[in-house]
């Protein structure tokens, strides 16, 4: 029986839960949420929306806090799931991109850029990996939240972590291909996309100047240079992402990695955060394993320095070896302005860093006005 915990049934997770309850390929899901609601109603509408699929399978819930470590330990030495999917935070910035926020501090926030959220997403994916460790199971995690840094601040931290992400350059690709597809009219067997990038691609377009490589072939033969990766991104309009729903888009991401790691047969795929690297990357899965399937001409070392480069547009200058996060002087600076002084962000401080931004995030969004 092959089982799917998901850590966190929020506006991503409960994506998650409804595509999984649909999908082949997994026979129980077990959902962990904070919350008592609506906690296991979430679990009881899926499982009933599934049979119209004709889908029967087992649904368990849980009541666990993520940051109970030795709480949420015993649960996966119980479950035993064969993949985790992650996807809590503390909290989400998205309230306040959609807020009506004076001019200047928008414009503040934009020079903080996402980075200044990292506290938020890192905590309850660290208590994660630390909970796994201590269950003594063998699973694999596939961390949705902000993995192109935390996946990696994680490896650095502890020698071992999430083996993918979910989103950013998996969304790129995937619009590179429908463009392709809707476009061109091609096969989608016949088109193969290897996208080197980050979650900065993603947020600011292939026109900003954010790093990142990209090989098209069609049938075998490279047909790269008879595109524009920001024109087929932008294809037929461009994505406003603080005015949608984009959870199930990313859930839809989410849910390809897990499955493809209980998988029978090897998936090409590209996968963010793969084993603690930077950013996104083609890649295989099989076997519940991730290994870079990089094009001709492109070395491993050469894909993670583009990625590296990129999350400057993220506000991130470097990981260093402990697993700290620098910021980027221009993100400090914005951070200093709005009333966050912090540099960089620490393993042995986060709970502290994620409470203030808590405070920060209060702040901005009660001030007078903010509200349309």
């Amino acid at each position: 029986m092959t089982t799917i915990l998901l850590s966190g049934v929020g506006a991503l997770g409960g994506w998650a839960l409804e595509l999984l309850a649909r999908s082949p390929g997994v026979d129980r899901i077990v959902t962990v949420k904070r919350n008592p609601w609506p906690g296991a109603a979430l679990p009881s509408l899926a499982s009933i929306g599934a049979v119209f699929q004709g889908h029967t399978k087992r649904f368990e819930h849980h009541q666990v806090d993520v940051s109970d470590v030795a709480a949420l330990a015993r649960l996966l030495a119980e479950v035993k799931p064969d993949v985790v999917l992650h996807s809590a935070t503390v909290g989400s910035p998205r309230r306040l991109m959609k807020a009506t926020v004076d001019a200047g501090i928008r414009s503040t926030l934009s020079q903080a850029t996402f980075g200044l959220w990292l506290p938020w997403h890192l905590l309850p994916a660290a208590r994660l990996t630390e909970a796994v460790a201590r269950s003594g199971i063998e699973t694999k995690v596939v961390n949705a939240s902000f993995p192109d840094v935390v996946n990696p601040a994680i490896w650095a931290h502890h020698g071992h972590g999430p083996v993918a992400g979910a989103g950013n350059v998996e969304v790129c690709a995937a619009q590179v291909l429908r463009y392709l597809v809707d476009v061109e009219g091609e096969n989608p067997a016949d088109v193969e996309v290897s996208l080197v990038g980050s979650h900065a691609l993603l947020g600011y377009g292939a026109a900003s100047g954010v790093p990142y490589h990209l090989q098209l072939s069609v049938r075998g033969r490279d047909v790269t240079n008879a595109y524009a990766l920001d024109s087929m991104l932008e294809w037929p309009e461009p994505i406003q992402w603080s005015k949608v729903d984009v959870f199930s888009l990313f859930a839809a991401s989410a849910v390809k990695n897990a499955l493809a790691l209980v998988a029978a047969e090897p998936v090409r795929t590209h996968v963010t955060g793969p084993n603690g690297l930077p950013g996104g990357y083609p890649a295989q899965v099989h076997e519940g394993e991730v290994s870079l399937d990089l094009p001709d001409g492109l070395s491993t070392d050469a894909a993670v320095d583009i990625n590296r480069r990129a999350a400057r547009w993220d506000g991130i200058d470097r990981i260093d070896s402990d697993g700290t996060v620098v910021y980027t002087d221009i993100a400090r600076g914005a951070m200093a302005e709005l009333g966050y002084h912090e540099d960089s962000v620490r393993f042995d401080d986060l709970a502290v860093q994620s409470d203030r931004l808590v405070d920060l995030f209060e702040r901005l969004t009660t001030l007078e006005g903010n509200y349309a």
